[in-house]
């Protein structure tokens, strides 16, 4: 009669557990929520990449600068690319956006348009760091197609103050 006593009070006592963490759950965080300017390195093909500045000017809108220097004083070359960005989905930890954009590329000076479309993934433990893959098309003013793939990461400011006790990001 006294092992049964243990079970039962110890099924209680598991279900009483469980039960209060379902209580005190918090709802999913959105992790790019508030992300407004960040800094990275995006990389590409067929134009390359390097530095990277995005800033995401609302929920759903955003521009991103990237820049590629490469050679020496005597050659030097590189690209210089514009995008605005459209967020399509903003999940808790990804988000699906396209980008229309252009590069230019510093010595053929040949404009290239490219439509892409990428999805952001956003870390719970580091919200501030946010990794992204690209999957699109080029067109060339020299009339050339081309598949266009990338990835990047970004660190994106803090923008909001925390309150006590709480990390800052």
């Amino acid at each position: 009669m006294h092992s049964r006593s243990a079970v039962i009070l110890c099924i209680v006592g598991v279900l009483l557990v469980l039960g209060s963490g379902l209580a005190t759950a918090q709802e999913p965080v959105n992790v790019s929520d508030g992300r407004l300017w960040g800094i990275g390195m995006q990389a590409g093909f067929p134009y390359g990449g390097l530095v990277s500045i995005r800033s995401w000017l609302s929920p759903k809108l955003g521009v991103d600068g990237i820049l590629f220097l490469s050679g020496g004083v005597y050659d030097f070359g590189g690209t210089l690319t514009a995008r605005g960005l459209y967020r399509v989905s903003d999940a808790d930890s990804t988000d699906f956006y396209v980008a229309l954009g252009g590069t230019l590329p510093m010595e053929n000076r040949v404009l290239a348009v490219s439509w892409m479309g990428g999805i952001e993934f956003g870390f719970r433990r580091a919200p501030v760091l946010a990794w992204n893959i690209e999957f699109g098309v080029t067109y060339s003013a020299d009339g050339q197609f081309n598949m266009a793939v990338g990835t990047g990461l970004h660190y994106y400011f803090p923008t909001r103050t925390a309150a006590p006790g709480e990390p800052a990001f």
